[in-house]
């Protein structure tokens, strides 16, 4: 199974898209659609670099199929939707595989309320101070939006 376009397209416009280095809501250096450069705010000098288009959507397909590559390994024991394919490489997308191995380990089990619910935890990010140290953990409303997305399909199951 593979992510649908629906799927990217769903990725892509949570994530956002900068050629430009810039500051996540973490606090956290990012590029492209959500392709991290560090745990810590962007340099001036990357803030003022200019990546290639071509190799940022490279970059962004790599760790998609990344993504994909841990749903597949760590969800054999449950066939999955389209849909719940999708929503869970979106989820490891975001959070990255060692926050999603409790996630994956319930969709294994076919535990879909439980996905859901333990899904709806990572609505919260850690903020960092200007000298990039972890300050404050705090709700987003992006995040949250995103999780209400992406549980849907686990949802509707009976």
């Amino acid at each position: 199974m593979t992510i649908s376009k629906a799927g990217i397209d769903h990725i892509s416009k949570d994530e956002g898209f900068s050629a430009m280095p810039y500051d996540d809501i973490a606090g956290n250096c990012t590029v492209g659609i959500g392709i991290l450069l560090s745990y810590s705010p962007c340099t001036e000098k990357q803030k003022k670099t200019r990546y290639d288009l071509a190799k940022l959507n490279a970059t962004f397909h790599d760790r998609l199929e990344e993504a994909q590559k841990y749903v597949r390994f760590y969800v054999r024991e449950t066939e999955l939707g389209q849909a719940q394919f999708d929503s869970l490489t979106s989820f490891v997308f975001n959070t990255g595989v060692g926050n999603a191995r409790g996630v994956l380990a319930l969709a294994n089990k076919g535990e879909h309320k439980l996905v859901a619910e333990e899904m709806n935890r990572f609505v919260y990010i850690t903020q960092k101070s200007k000298d990039g140290k972890p300050s404050k953990k705090q709700y987003s409303n992006g995040l949250a939006n995103r999780r209400k997305r992406e549980i849907v399909p686990f949802q509707a199951q009976p």
